[in-house]
């Protein structure tokens, strides 16, 4: 099983931005020291206590000169507010100053920060916008020139540069919440993340089994995919340990995001606007308590609870690939280390059986 990181970078009331991308930089040196499979970050705009990441690739650019083997990616990539040409430049980019280390995820992204209406996107087009873009992209990283007419883009024969080093392309993944999200992840033939820290364990196993499925439905070998879940976690020496640095923190991602969407929802009441359909449900939008997040929701123990955990995730879900959410809400920074640390020592070698 890969183990990957990931994080969002929330900017709490207080915290100082350098400070806080200086500490995301010292991680993925560590984690790159230590045998982590990849670091991949976040973008959200417009939130500062939900998150820092609104250039990503000027993040993951300095990150490539802190690192030598770790992979680099955008989880994910809000297709629906860029245009994929630029996008794919980008991204090229990337793997270009980092040796052949980017990987690629595209998404919806947040909605709920507003990011839509800022830039003029209409929720009914998302999908088919996600899709068009897709198309661009992979067409980008491939052909010589790209001469592409959709309903959305229109290119009119146009070199993409610089190239991406891997060949054909960077790994393509998407990540999905809904059932929605998992067809069109297996129609398009992407990879595929399931964020853990929303979603029930009986959606987790409906969601893995429909993405085999449609997979193999659509022309492509379900074997030939890796399906990863976003996991919150944090490991300690004890269990009580690992709860006790890591539940303010947690609590206060979950916190900012019930606030968040509490905010755009009430935005869009007063805008005469109805609340768009991906928003309606979620398995933790509210009356989540620490415990439950133990319980249903993350990793938060001692290696070998951690290990257990991931290991019942995968025997339901068949999963390759955990994207170890260690840097989540306002964890403090030497305890994420300390995580890292922990891990990679006590628990990564028997994850890598599972």
């Amino acid at each position: 099983m890969k183990v990957s990181l990931f994080t969002e970078i929330q900017c709490p009331s207080g915290s100082v931005p350098a400070e806080l991308l200086e500490q995301f930089l010292d991680q993925a040196e560590l984690g790159d020291a230590l045998g982590y499979d990849g670091y991949w970050v976040a973008e959200i705009h417009f939130t500062p206590s939900f998150s820092l990441l609104s250039a990503p690739y000027v993040v993951l650019g300095a990150a490539t000169q802190r690192t030598r083997r770790l992979k680099l990616g955008v989880a994910v990539n809000t297709l629906p507010i860029h245009h994929p040409m630029q996008l794919a430049e980008q991204a090229a980019t990337l793997d270009v100053l980092s040796g052949g280390r980017m990987c690629f995820a595209a998404g919806g992204g947040h909605p709920h920060t507003r990011a839509y209406e800022c830039f003029g996107v209409e929720h009914e087009h998302v999908r088919d916008l996600m899709q068009e873009s897709i198309e661009v992209i992979r067409l980008a990283w491939t052909e010589e020139s790209v001469d592409y007419q959709g309903r959305f883009f229109r290119i009119p024969n146009i070199v993409a540069n610089p190239k991406p080093v891997q060949r054909p392309h960077p790994p393509l993944y998407t990540a999905a919440s809904s059932l929605d999200g998992v067809n069109f992840a297996a129609r398009m033939g992407l990879n595929l993340f399931i964020p853990v820290h929303v979603r029930t364990a009986e959606e987790l196993r409906q969601f893995s089994a429909a993405y085999r499925e449609g997979l193999a439905q659509h022309g492509h070998d379900p074997e030939a995919y890796d399906l990863g879940l976003l996991l919150p976690m944090h490991v300690g020496a004890t269990e009580a340990e690992a709860r006790k640095r890591s539940e303010a923190g947690v609590m206060g991602y979950y916190d900012v995001i019930r606030d968040t969407r509490a905010s755009y929802a009430e935005w869009l009441l007063s805008q005469g606007r109805p609340l768009p359909e991906r928003l309606r449900a979620n398995a933790a939008a509210g009356g989540v308590t620490f415990e439950r997040v133990c319980n249903g929701f993350a990793a938060i123990g001692t290696a070998d609870q951690v290990v257990e955990r991931i290991g019942e995730l995968a025997r339901d879900t068949g999963a390759g690939h955990v994207l170890a959410w260690m840097n989540i809400g306002s964890v403090a920074h030497d305890h994420i280390q300390e995580s890292m640390q922990r891990f990679a020592e006590d628990a990564l070698p028997a994850v890598r059986e599972i």
